[in-house]
């Protein structure tokens, strides 16, 4: 057994124990695919609310979020952390669910499209989440967005350096902050067309989770949101330099790496991870498993292959002695 497969056995330990205590359709860890939806649509939704109050001027931005927040409590304020919280734990449950589909082996083989589309998904994600924080206009958005600049002006993209839009405030004009909502519209829409592609090759893809995990995850939204309102930092000023920043590291930890290292270091680990990412799939090879075969006498209708197998090559028909399915192959040229 290799270390990938025993790594495996103890992720399918730790899924069994919640099982037990949440049941196996209400398992987070079994439904992280169909969470990551559900996380994705409450993040736009509330975003498409705050989007319908905020003023998109550079000199006004910062003021309606403040408004947002503080005027329209509650409900402005718990969209804004419904926004906020269900886009960091959006990076958790897709850094879980990547961990998961590599451990469970599911790089491999036929299932190499699913894997690979879903590389550029991580990139679009902290594009719009990193791009999120700027549409604030406050310190830390300015942090954010300069940081972004001097790392993107380490490969000479434009002829003058981008950093020079955040020197002084009458350079960061309405031009400017329309690209910026340009961007945190226009992204999202491309992680989800690209969400759609990476379940493409799937023919029961996880779309959304069970009824008691969906409202067991939107209560604790809700509940966080409530409970720890999210605050701006003061109103984006080149002249001051604030001595601290209340960091979001889901999203914004690349800024710190950066300045402890280099721009030149932060592209290096990016495109190094990004690389990794997309050999994993021919990386090694496992033994070659037999095929699989269907004993009904031993089959406890579990449904677990019938849901995995990408290719509906199996059903669940009734039990030729006991009260319940067996699985069956619909084809013998299939396997389980």
């Amino acid at each position: 057994m290799t270390v990938r497969q025993r790594a495996f056995s103890v992720w399918q330990a730790a899924e069994a124990r919640l099982d037990g205590a949440f049941g196996a359709g209400a398992n987070p860890l079994r439904r992280l695919g169909g969470l990551a939806f559900m996380l994705f649509w409450i993040a736009a939704a509330s975003g498409i609310y705050l989007y319908v109050f905020l003023d998109t001027s550079a000199a006004l931005a910062w003021r309606s979020v403040e408004a947002i927040t503080r005027e329209q409590w509650p409900v402005g304020g718990v969209m804004r952390g419904l926004h906020r919280y269900a886009s960091d734990a959006l990076v958790v449950v897709m850094f879980a669910h990547l961990l998961r589909e590599y451990l469970a082996g599911h790089a491999r083989g036929f299932r190499w499209f699913s894997w690979i589309s879903g590389v550029p998904l991580i990139v679009l994600l902290y594009a719009s989440g990193i791009g999120g924080y700027w549409l604030v206009w406050d310190q830390l958005a300015l942090f954010s967005a300069t940081a972004t600049a001097e790392w993107l002006d380490w490969i000479g993209i434009t002829s003058e350096p981008f950093a020079r839009n955040f020197l002084s405030s009458d350079r960061v004009v309405d031009r400017l902050f329309s690209l910026f909502i340009f961007l945190h519209i226009g992204i999202p829409l491309a992680l989800l067309l690209g969400m759609w592609v990476h379940v493409q090759r799937l023919s029961r893809p996880d779309s959304f989770p069970s009824r008691n995990l969906a409202a067991g995850t939107a209560i604790a939204l809700l509940v966080l949101a409530a409970a720890w309102p999210v605050e701006s930092h003061p109103q984006a000023d080149p002249a001051q330099v604030p001595a601290t920043l209340a960091l979001d590291w889901f999203y914004l930890f690349p800024h710190p790496v950066m300045y402890a290292t280099s721009p030149g270091a932060l592209w290096a680990m990016v495109t190094g991870a990004i690389a990794l990412l997309l050999v994993l799939p021919w990386l090694g090879r496992d033994a070659r498993l037999p095929v699989a075969v269907v004993s009904a006498g031993d089959c406890n209708g579990c449904g677990r292959c019938f849901a995995d197998c990408p290719y509906s090559a199996i059903v669940l028909v009734p039990h030729i002695s006991k009260h319940l399915a067996h699985a069956r192959h619909t084809n013998q040229n299939y396997s389980m």
